[in-house]
């Protein structure tokens, strides 16, 4: 029993030290280049073999419609505020994913700019993360790019939420996504630490739109600081490239 305890206490003395361990985007001695040296739980960030953003250049094709499906529907988020250099919107456990009938419930969209993922080379200004998890904890990721252009009435609600702490407006989560949306699926870890390993991620080809305001706000949101871990090397990631209807 006293041995139980006392690995209990461990475990939650070592995840406590991890939450309130400094670490940022800068080229310094917090920056994404030292992340495994900050704490223990931090050391896959450099170990790992599936770690995330890749440049996604080569993959397989699929052509099952049925593989991923979406139960999004208009949500007020429980919040929305800055943290870990993020804009983030968390949302009650009523949006869902299915992926091969696993089921995966909406946490959390937050925003990284520039985007981390690159598709043959390239970035975009913005990205969106749809966090989501499973009965057991276990992490799918939606990341969706965007690009400069018309304004996205989908985002003005998130963007009046952070300077609100209750009355939130509907998030459109139902049309937020374009219709028909090509994906690029593979294994690979949070962007950020720990980095843990793990991660079902689906990078979605098509960009939404932000007009120059809507993203200026964004990134004032984010202390106008670039939130973009580099791209980590990868070990012969497998990846499918597929589609799905969102709505």
């Amino acid at each position: 029993m006293k041995k139980t305890f006392l690995i209990a206490l461990a475990l939650a003395t070592s995840l406590i030290g991890a939450e309130n361990t400094k670490w940022d985007y800068k080229n310094k001695e917090n920056g994404p280049h030292r992340w495994d040296k900050l704490h223990k739980d931090f050391e896959v960030c450099k170990s790992g073999k599936s770690q995330s953003p890749i440049n996604i250049e080569h993959y397989y094709h699929t052509q099952d419609k049925t593989d991923l499906q979406f139960k999004y529907a208009a949500s007020k988020p429980k919040a929305v505020f800055f943290t870990h250099h993020t804009l983030k919107a968390s949302f009650e456990p009523t949006n869902h994913i299915n992926y091969r009938g696993h089921d995966y419930v909406l946490d959390n969209v937050h925003f990284h700019a520039p985007m981390e993922f690159l598709i043959n080379n390239k970035t975009r200004p913005l990205s969106a993360h749809f966090v989501h998890k499973d009965a057991k904890g276990r992490l799918l990721v939606l990341a969706i790019g965007f690009e400069e252009g018309k304004e996205n009435p989908n985002l003005n609600p998130v963007l009046e939420g952070i300077q609100k702490k209750q009355g939130f407006k509907e998030v459109a989560l139902d049309a937020f996504l374009p219709k028909s949306i090509n994906y690029y699926h593979f294994n690979g870890s949070l962007t950020a630490p720990p980095c843990t390993e793990g991660v079902a991620w689906f990078v979605i080809e098509e960009p939404l739109e932000v007009s120059a305001k809507q993203l200026a706000e964004i990134k004032k949101r984010m202390k106008n600081s670039p939130n973009q871990r580099p791209v980590q090397p990868d070990y012969n990631t497998v990846i499918i490239k597929s589609s799905a209807e969102t709505h």
